[in-house]
């Protein structure tokens, strides 16, 4: 807290106004963070996941956010305490750039209605579906705009952003890609196979997972999560759509480092 006291401080005597919202403890997405009329900016204080769950609590809002990494390793916040003086000056001058980062958006699919009459739930980093159980595996079948590509047999799968590729994808043995692409990463988690590997998707392309059956005796069933918090759960023969979401991210950029100059100085951080 004694840095966001400094930051309104210095907001104010650069004549400028702002206020504080102190995100609820715990993983869950806030559905709706309080945002006063004609704010232009949104600076985080945190780490990645702070950022993550403003970015959701802000859906629609359209406003651009800053991020201030307080935790060890930070792939999305370009600040730190010792930088963010100096760029909330920059803003107040207008001096930086906004980059859109593409949303993912999945729902599950309901036998009474189409997909375009459900409401899906957006991500900013990915969109996971595992196994209710952690120590069984799962057969995932994907299809990619109506045709089959592979069942995996697997402990779950990951469907991930270009923002979200250094997350929980990057863990995964998944690409790392630059934000500024526009594609949908599939990575698998742990398949029980020699020949799969991940995936690199349009990202216009529509994914449809079901869930398929493995032993006929026993009831199964995958948790889907939307940037770390459930979303829903599927059971046999269920099936979920992933595409990308008509939402974006806006993000200020001030840092002169570029993309692949900023990974390869967070990967000597590791």
């Amino acid at each position: 807290m004694e840095l966001i006291h400094s930051l309104e401080s210095w907001i104010r005597e650069l004549k400028g106004s702002c206020s504080s919202f102190v995100l609820p403890q715990g993983n869950d997405r806030p559905e709706n963070i309080p945002v006063p009329e004609g704010t232009e900016c949104i600076i985080t204080v945190g780490g990645d996941g702070t950022l993550v769950r403003t970015a959701y609590g802000t859906l629609g809002k359209n406003i651009p956010l800053l991020g201030v990494n307080m935790g060890h390793l930070g792939y999305l916040c370009d600040l730190d305490e010792t930088t963010v003086h100096d760029a909330v000056g920059r803003l107040i001058r207008d001096d930086y750039e906004l980059e859109e980062r593409m949303m993912l958006e999945g729902v599950k699919l309901d036998s009474n209605r189409t997909a375009k009459e459900m409401e899906y739930i957006s991500a900013l980093n990915d969109v996971v579906i595992a196994s209710a159980n952690p120590m069984d595996l799962i057969s995932l079948t994907v299809y990619i705009n109506g045709a089959s590509l592979y069942t995996y047999s697997c402990d779950g799968m990951i469907f991930s952003t270009p923002t979200g590729s250094t997350a929980y994808n990057l863990s995964a043995g998944g690409p790392i890609v630059d934000p500024k692409n526009q594609v949908i990463l599939l990575t698998p988690l742990n398949p029980h196979t020699l020949n799969s590997r991940p995936i690199v998707l349009d990202a216009h392309d529509e994914i449809m997972v079901k869930l398929s059956p493995r032993h006929h005796d026993v009831e199964e069933e995958a948790c889907v999560s939307f940037d770390g918090s459930l979303g829903f759960k599927i059971g046999r023969e269920e099936r979920i759509v992933i595409r990308r979401s008509k939402n974006v991210t806006r993000m200020v950029g001030l840092t002169r480092m570029n993309f692949l100059e900023r990974i390869s100085l967070k990967l000597q951080e590791r």
